[in-house]
Parts: C-alpha cells; sequence; structure tokens
C-alpha cells in the first residue's frame, strides 16, 4: 500500500517537476513524513531522486547549460558531505524555517511575475549556491525549487532551466545518496521506497516534456513563482506543525 502510495504521489510531483522547474520533491515532504515517518524522509527521497534524476537529463540533454552546471560542482560535494553528517547529528527546525522564508519572499522579489530579475546573479556565485543549497537539502530532505531564483536571474528559462537544474539534481542526490551510505542512514526498506518514488518521477516527467514545450516563458515563470511560494508555505506549516509537537509533549 505504501508503495502503491508512493508511486502515485511520484508521478504527481515528477510532472509538477519539470512544468515549474522544481518543487514536486517538497510536495513529497509531508506524503513520505506521514507514510514512513519524518526522521525518514531525507534519506529516502534522496534514493528516488538519486534514480529519477538521470531520466530527467535524458529527456532534456540539448538544453543543458553545462557552464552554470560545472560550476555548481565544487560546492555540491562538500555540501552532501557535511549535511549528510549534520543530518545525523540535529534536528533542522531553523533551517527549514529560513528556507521556507526565502522561498516566500521569492514571488514579492519578482513582482508577482512582472519584474524580470530580482537581483545580479553571475557565474562565479553558483559554487556558494551549490554548496548551500546541497547542505540545506541533505538536513531536511527536499528544499523545493530554491535555486530557481538564482538560475532566472542568470538567464536560464524554460528548457534550459529544467535541463541544468537537472544535472544539479543528479550531482546532489548521487553524492548525498553516497554520504547517507557511509553514515548508515540508509538501509535495504528505505531504498525500496525511494525506488517506488524515483519511478513515479520519471513517469511524471515523461510525461510533462511535452506539455513543457508548448507553454510561453511568461507562463513558465508564472508556474515557477507559484511552486516557489507554495514550497515556502509547505516548509513552514511543517515547522509549526512539529513545534506544536514537541510542545505538547511537554504539557
Amino acid at each position: 500500500m505504501i508503495i502503491s502510495l508512493l508511486l502515485i504521489f511520484g508521478i504527481v510531483t515528477g510532472y509538477i517537476s519539470i512544468m515549474a522547474a522544481g518543487g514536486g520533491s517538497l510536495l513529497l515532504v509531508p506524503v513520505v513524513s506521514f507514510l514512513v515517518g519524518p526522521h525518514l524522509v531525507a534519506p529516502i527521497l534522496t534514493t528516488g531522486n538519486a534514480i529519477a534524476s538521470p531520466f530527467g537529463l535524458y529527456f532534456f540533454w540539448p538544453y543543458i547549460n553545462w557552464k552554470v552546471a560545472l560550476w555548481l560542482l565544487p560546492g555540491i560535494i562538500p555540501g552532501a558531505i557535511l549535511g549528510a553528517y549534520v543530518y545525523t547529528q540535529m534536528h533542522p527546525l531553523l533551517i527549514e524555517f529560513l528556507v521556507g522564508l526565502f522561498l516566500l519572499s521569492t514571488i514579492f522579489q519578482y513582482g508577482f511575475g512582472h519584474k524580470e530579475k530580482s537581483f545580479v546573479m553571475r557565474i562565479p556565485y553558483f559554487p556558494i549556491l551549490g554548496f548551500v543549497t546541497t547542505l540545506f537539502s541533505s538536513i531536511i530532505g527536499a528544499v523545493g525549487p530554491v535555486q530557481n531564483p538564482f538560475f532566472l536571474n542568470y538567464g536560464l528559462n524554460k528548457e534550459s532551466l529544467v535541463a541544468t537544474r537537472g544535472v544539479s539534481s543528479l550531482m546532489m542526490h548521487s553524492t548525498k545518496l553516497v554520504a547517507y551510505f557511509h553514515f548508515g542512514a540508509l538501509n535495504p526498506e528505505l531504498i525500496i521506497f525511494g525506488v517506488a518514488i524515483g519511478l513515479g518521477i520519471t513517469s511524471g516527467m515523461f510525461i510533462a516534456k511535452h506539455y513543457l514545450q508548448i507553454i510561453s516563458t511568461q507562463r513558465f515563470k508564472n508556474y515557477t513563482l507559484s511552486i516557489m511560494f507554495f514550497s515556502g508555505l509547505i516548509l513552514i506549516f511543517r515547522v509549526g506543525a512539529q513545534l506544536l509537537e514537541t510542545v505538547s509533549e511537554y504539557l
């Protein structure tokens, strides 16, 4: 039953991840948390995304901006290693809250879709972006489309954004997966759950590929901003729910 539900939700989130350049995995956080347990979200989602990412690259290979992808790599590897270690040592409530606030703010930064850019993004900044986003993703399990404002401000859009983000996702989740294995955060049952999610995400991405090609750039940007806003709401709501649960235990 759990595997079937993870597969179905994986299809939905895979579709959203293409049409709005991410955010699908973050929508899976409360689902996986409810079905399996909040403390197991990070390694399960990492497994699923590591399986789905190569297929996403295959679907959008011609559109990859390799310059951006390669500049992200130096930050992704240390971010994944440090994040996987921190995941085994602490509770990530503060990080979730800060990421949630940032995602909520993006819709205002872009003037509800009317502004072309909200800040200047240059190529030397991408290693820092790779480190921070991978660190947070390793701790939380998913940080949603938190990289998207940086890609948009650099000038990537539609297929190029989805494709380049896919390279980043593959590097990020593959490194995280190795780190989780090293720190003993994965077992066969969690891997099976992750495989179910990965197969679902891959199916959803395949379905969305055709529709991405026919929507306008502005509509794509509006989808992207909307999913960033709702991803922020999800993270903040999740933090609030966990705080309430913790407080209730002491009352």
